[in-house]
């Protein structure tokens, strides 16, 4: 069973809930009505007033339509739910596409810790193979949002290489920096990835150095706040190479959730907070990937892959994202 929103739940949740309602339901569609009655706006007996009541459920419904389609204006034709032409429900739309897959990916992933809607019993299993699938949506978005080749480094790696080996044969395909050929004297005995996930790129016209350069660290679970790819991204340059690559990089984070600015309830200007909010998180963390940009730039990528490029990492992982999010949305509906 999903838990019931109240008034004081982020318009996001709100709007997950929605998703996650119509996913549930058997013929994929829940009411906005059915937002009303399950809130406690409605059931709210020191309102005195019908008209202020009708005013409150009015501007909570417009509200978490309005998010819902900022999600469809930003992923397009792969977000896969619709509100109907009358405005009256959310429509969960089969077959999902892959990038829409990936979309439902984050989603559950969102709420697998977070008791707010999904309770413990039906929350999602979070292992080291389902964040590794998490890593591969992000490594395919960033070939997606960079338009080139995209390398999942982060540990474990797809082909088994040791930090290294690894690092060397990315480096000699991006053409830009010398790493290290052997251990530094003072490194841990095993280095996993330095902090870094992705490494991705777009090749210059001339295939010399300065390039568009991605550095990114991705984070599945509420942690990411507790992590910045800044950081390490400047370690991992100044320790491991005898040659820094000279392409200025740019660094990101990857991560499943909405965005879920605090004052929302307080400021009538809800995209200038959006602006304000992401902003604040840009400079800490890196330009961030949350779960609308990571949908649409896998749909990028998979088509820069069907074009042929070869050099995202990642894609065959999909299928398995698929499988997971057809699994997980089994539950729901057994519920």
């Amino acid at each position: 069973m999903l838990s019931i929103p109240d008034e004081t739940v982020h318009r996001t949740k709100i709007a997950d809930w929605l998703e996650l309602k119509a996913i549930a339901s058997p013929d994929g569609r829940v009411g906005f009505g059915t937002l009303v009655s399950a809130t406690a706006l409605g059931e709210n007996e020191q309102e005195s007033d019908i008209g202020d009541e009708d005013a409150e459920e009015e501007g909570l419904v417009l509200c978490v339509q309005t998010e819902l389609t900022r999600r469809r204006d930003n992923i397009g034709d792969d977000y896969p739910f619709r509100i109907d032409d009358k405005g009256r429900a959310l429509n969960f739309n089969t077959p999902v596409s892959e990038a829409g897959s990936v979309y439902l990916f984050c989603l559950f992933l969102s709420h697998a810790y977070d008791r707010t809607i999904v309770g413990k019993d039906m929350a999602p299993v979070v292992n080291n193979k389902v964040r590794d699938l998490f890593q591969a949506c992000a490594t395919i978005a960033a070939g997606g949002y960079i338009q080139g080749p995209s390398m999942s480094f982060g540990f474990p790696r797809p082909d088994g290489t040791d930090f290294l080996k690894a690092l060397r044969k990315v480096y000699k395909l991006l053409g830009d920096g010398r790493p290290c050929k052997t251990p530094r004297k003072a490194a841990p005995h095993k280095v996993k990835d330095n902090g870094i996930d992705i490494i991705a790129w777009r090749w210059s016209i001339d295939r010399l150095p300065g390039m568009p350069y991605l550095i990114g660290q991705v984070a599945s679970g509420n942690d990411w706040v507790a992590k910045s790819v800044k950081a390490d991204r400047e370690h991992f340059h100044k320790y491991w190479f005898v040659e820094h690559p000279s392409s200025q990089p740019e660094d990101a984070m990857f991560m499943p959730f909405g965005l879920e600015p605090e004052n929302a309830r307080l400021e009538a200007d809800y995209e200038a907070l959006l602006k304000d909010y992401i902003s604040s998180i840009n400079y800490r963390y890196g330009n961030l990937f949350y779960r609308d940009r990571i949908a649409k730039h896998v749909a990028i990528g998979l088509q820069l892959i069907a074009n042929g490029e070869k050099d995202i990492q990642r894609k065959g992982d999909l299928l398995e994202v698929t499988k997971w999010v057809e699994e997980y949305t089994e539950r729901l509906r057994a519920a």
